[in-house]
């Protein structure tokens, strides 16, 4: 008898047990830190008309009868029209044009005066002749509007002019017919507008 073949084991295969994929956990951002804006320094207040309003530190409000002047106490150097260095602040019977009374919108409402100014820079030449405010007397505002000024809304008017040394500058003015006041920025500074923000009206 011839003996039987051994039989072959079957062969097993083992399939692998996965593992979950484990979801990286998301990186947290630190939420960003909100910053408040610096407090805005207090500027002392002053009165003028029956209002209030702020001065930046270091000007002073001068007082000529009906009129005043807001600038800064060491003014030498500084641009200067009609004996202002800054704002010029006008109440009561107000005068424009050719001292015309004022008018929003006028030609030259800017210009309180029948004769040639000096210009608001180097009044004098380096030849010694006079350096007069040639142009912009008498035209017509180059922009008008209603702008803010304080809780309520004054007329609003900028001009162009220039000297005989050719020195431009822009008159800008606010005008409240019913308080009879006005605000003249002759050459233009950053602190106006927040001084006419700060105005504060009587009752």
């Amino acid at each position: 008898m011839s003996a039987s073949p051994t039989p072959t084991p079957a062969r097993t295969t083992s399939t692998p047990i996965q593992k979950p994929t484990q979801k990286p956990t998301p990186k947290q951002t630190p939420a960003k830190k909100t910053v408040a804006p610096p407090a805005r320094a207090a500027w002392p207040r002053t009165s003028f008309a029956g209002l209030t309003f702020e001065i930046p530190p270091g000007w002073t409000l001068t007082r000529y009868g009906s009129e005043a002047c807001v600038q800064p106490v060491q003014r030498a150097g500084l641009p200067t029209a009609f004996g202002c260095a800054a704002i010029a602040v006008k109440s009561g019977s107000i005068t424009g044009s050719e001292l015309r009374p004022y008018q929003a919108r006028q030609s030259g409402g800017w210009y309180a005066a029948s004769d040639v100014q000096p210009c608001p820079v180097r009044p004098t030449l380096a030849d010694g002749s006079f350096n007069g405010i040639t142009s912009g007397t008498s035209s017509p505002p180059i922009e008008s509007g209603l702008r803010p000024v304080g809780s309520r809304t004054a007329a609003y008017d900028r001009w162009t002019a220039a000297c005989t040394s050719g020195y431009r500058f822009s008159p800008q003015a606010w005008y409240l017919p019913v308080s009879r006041i006005l605000f003249l920025d002759y050459t233009g500074h950053a602190e106006t507008a927040r001084v006419l923000e700060s105005v504060r009206f009587p009752g």
